[in-house]
């Protein structure tokens, strides 16, 4: 597995790191998801943005907003808690990094938080999801994209992966039949249970 992040924009990587600091003081559940998540559980990609999962209690919003905005997290008070209470999800920036939070409103979304990776990045510990948490999310999604991250996530934690965690989280919203899944079941026997080099 990838031991570090590949080389980001200076914005990206320290909104990253006093995010993940802001969240630690406060106590707030998460998981970093998305490109920057993917990249660092396969291989680097191009991304401009960062991707949270996070559950926050409605009496801590309003801290840790107060905390963000002191940090240098733009944003206006008032829509993001009025997204997150209704809209389940909100967007923030730093420095013009867009930042996407998504409340876990599906049980498998709260286990990849619980699921989440400790990892030490620049004297920083980011809980990163886990490359099961990720797979699963971009089978949800499934654009384009996505289809090619679950193979590289794949391919890069071969005989690693808790395949039936995967199945398992999937059978909480969606049958096992679902197209979604039958293709990823057509990539593990392509990618993931191919010998190397294959």
């Amino acid at each position: 597995m990838a031991a570090e992040l590949a080389p980001l924009p200076q914005a990206l990587t320290t909104g990253l790191l006093e995010l993940a600091r802001a969240f630690e003081q406060k106590n707030i559940a998460y998981a970093l998801i998305g490109g920057v998540a993917t990249g660092f559980r396969s291989r680097p990609r191009f991304t401009r943005d960062l991707d949270f999962l996070l559950e926050v209690p409605q009496l801590t919003l309003p801290p840790l907003l107060d905390e963000l905005s002191q940090r240098g997290f733009e944003f206006e008070p008032a829509t993001v808690v009025r997204q997150w209470n209704q809209e389940h999800l909100t967007t923030l920036a730093f420095q013009g990094v867009r930042i996407d939070w998504l409340k876990p409103v599906l049980s498998c979304y709260r286990h990849i938080i619980d699921h989440a990776i400790p990892e030490q990045l620049s004297g920083s510990v980011v809980r990163i999801a886990s490359a099961e948490g990720l797979i699963l999310l971009k089978l949800i999604a499934f654009r384009d994209q996505d289809q090619w991250d679950v193979q590289n996530l794949l391919t890069a934690n071969r005989d690693r992966l808790n395949l039936g965690l995967i199945r398992q989280d999937w059978q909480s919203m969606a049958d096992l039949n679902d197209p979604r899944m039958m293709r990823f079941e057509e990539w593990v026997k392509q990618y993931y249970n191919a010998a190397p080099g294959d």
